[in-house]
């Protein structure tokens, strides 16, 4: 029992690793594009390093938003309108014995895993960290 307990956390904590390193893949070309350099000060750097920040938290949290409203079963509608779109124009099966909504969407419910909420955690300490910098940014000295 407590091997997939272990599995489980050592898979959790996979998750938030490796989405922290595409945080950082995106934040730090980001900060460079704007200007961050060494040899600067350190108040603009502060606020380059909280645009990278800002990108990376905002495209992380809202693909982790995304992500977990789809877990909730909120698209399943339009799933189900583009499948019966193309059984209508499909010579392959009958429109006749194609599946009711009611049937696909408790099909769906039995397939869909737990909601992951990751990804949205990540997004928001990147964009906490982009909070601090810009704190830094206007408190440091010029």
């Amino acid at each position: 029992m407590k091997s997939k307990k272990n599995e489980r956390n050592l898979g959790t904590w996979v998750q938030y690793v490796s989405a922290i390193f595409v945080g950082l893949v995106i934040a730090v070309p980001v900060a460079l594009l704007q200007g961050f350099s060494f040899g600067q000060a350190a108040y603009l750097n502060a606020r380059y390093l909280s645009d990278g920040f800002f990108v990376a938290g905002m495209l992380i949290a809202g693909i982790g938003g995304m992500v977990w409203i789809s877990s909730t079963g909120f698209f399943d509608i339009f799933s189900y309108g583009f499948h019966s779109i193309l059984v209508l124009f499909s010579s392959l099966k009958n429109p006749k014995d194609h599946e009711k909504y009611y049937d696909y969407k408790t099909m769906r419910e039995e397939k869909r895993g737990k909601p992951l909420y990751f990804l949205v955690i990540v997004g928001v300490l990147f964009l906490l960290l982009a909070v601090g910098c810009l704190a830094l940014y206007y408190n440091l000295p010029a």
